[in-house]
C-alpha cells in the first residue's frame, strides 16, 4: 500500500535526510484566471521531523481552496481491498518465475547484499518483478534514513482537508500510476534495479541535499539533484515526468476555466525543470508566479 502513495517521488528513492528546523521556505506557484486561481505546491512523500514545510502562503492558500488536488488518489492508495489485487497483478512475476532469474549473477549478487544490509531479506523480494524490487528498496533505504511515511507532505495535507471540508481530487489513478513502471519491458526494469542498488550504494548524501533545497526554495538546485540519476534511463524519465505532465496539462486547464480555489500538491520533482507541469503552462502561454 505505502509503495503506491510515493511512486513518484521515490521511484530512485533519492529523497532526502533533514537537518535541524530552520526557517524552511518551500516554492509555491499561483495560476490565476477569471474565476479562481490554482497554487502548486511540491510534496516530499516522506520526511523527517522537524520539517515546516506549511509556510504561512500555503496555509492560506489551503484555507482559501475548496478543494485540495494530489497526485493520485490517496484514499485509494490506502486501501487494502484495492491494493492488494493491483500489487499482485501488476509488481509480481509469473507464477515459477523468481527475480533471480531475470538478473546476471554479478547483479544479483549486489543486490542481494544491498537488500540484507537494509533488512530485506531475498526470499520476501524473490516473486517481485524487478521494478517493484527496486522501489521497496528505495522506500526501505530511504525509511532508514529516518524518513516516516505518515509525515508526508499529502498525508498530511489530507488529514487536514478532511477536518476542515475540503473536497479532495486526483490527476491519475493508482493503476495508472503503478502501470508507469509495470508497463516498461523486462529490459528496462532490469536496468532500473541496477540504476537503483548502484546509486542507493554511490548517492547516499544526496537525501541530504535534495532536502536541503526543497526546504530552501532552491528550485535550480532541487532539478540538478532529484534528476541527477535519470539520465541513465530516457524512457522511464519520459514516462515518469514529460508523459504525465502533458496529461495533467487538460485536467488543470479544465479545474482552470470551472474557476474556484484549489491546490495541486504533486511530488517536487514534477515542479522543476523544463518539461515540468510550470514550465509547460508557461510555454502555453499561462502566467505563473513563482520562481
Amino acid at each position: 500500500m505505502r509503495l503506491a502513495r510515493l511512486l513518484c517521488g521515490l521511484v530512485f528513492a533519492f529523497v532526502a535526510l533533514g537537518a535541524a528546523a530552520q526557517a524552511d521556505q518551500p516554492a509555491l506557484w499561483k495560476l490565476s484566471g477569471p474565476k479562481g486561481q490554482i497554487h502548486f505546491f511540491g510534496s516530499f512523500h516522506l520526511l523527517p521531523p522537524n520539517v515546516e514545510w506549511r509556510t504561512p502562503a500555503l496555509a492560506r492558500a489551503l484555507e482559501q481552496s475548496a478543494a485540495i488536488v494530489f497526485e493520485l488518489d490517496v484514499e485509494g492508495a490506502t486501501s487494502a481491498k484495492a491494493m492488494e489485487p493491483m500489487m499482485a497483478k501488476f509488481g509480481l512475476l509469473p507464477p515459477g518465475q523468481t527475480l533471480r532469474a531475470q538478473l546476471k549473477d554479478k547483479d544479483y549478487a549486489e543486490f542481494e547484499k544491498l537488500a540484507g544490509e537494509l533488512g530485506l531479506p531475498p526470499a520476501g523480494l524473490a516473486p517481485m518483478r524487478p521494478w517493484l524490487a527496486a522501489l521497496v528498496m528505495g522506500v526501505q533505504f530511504v525509511v532508514k534514513q529516518g524518513y516516516d511515511p505518515a509525515r508526508g507532505v499529502e498525508q498530511q495535507v489530507a488529514v487536514w482537508a478532511k477536518q476542515n471540508g475540503k473536497a479532495l481530487g486526483s490527476l491519475e489513478s493508482v493503476e495508472s500510476q503503478l502501470r508507469i513502471f509495470a508497463d516498461l519491458s523486462r529490459e528496462q526494469e532490469v536496468a532500473l534495479l541496477q540504476v537503483t542498488v548502484r546509486q542507493l550504494r554511490e548517492l547516499p548524501g544526496v537525501l541530504d541535499q535534495i532536502l536541503a533545497a526543497y526546504r530552501k526554495g532552491d528550485q535550480a538546485a532541487l532539478e540538478r539533484v532529484l534528476h541527477a540519476g535519470m539520465d541513465e534511463l530516457p524512457a522511464l524519465r519520459q514516462r515518469i515526468f514529460g508523459d504525465r505532465h502533458r496529461a495533467w496539462l487538460p485536467q488543470i486547464e479544465k479545474m482552470l476555466a470551472e474557476g474556484g480555489n484549489r491546490v495541486v500538491i504533486v511530488g517536487a520533482a514534477h515542479l522543476v525543470g523544463p518539461d515540468s507541469v510550470i514550465a509547460l503552462l508557461r510555454a502555453k502561454g499561462y502566467k505563473v508566479e513563482g520562481p
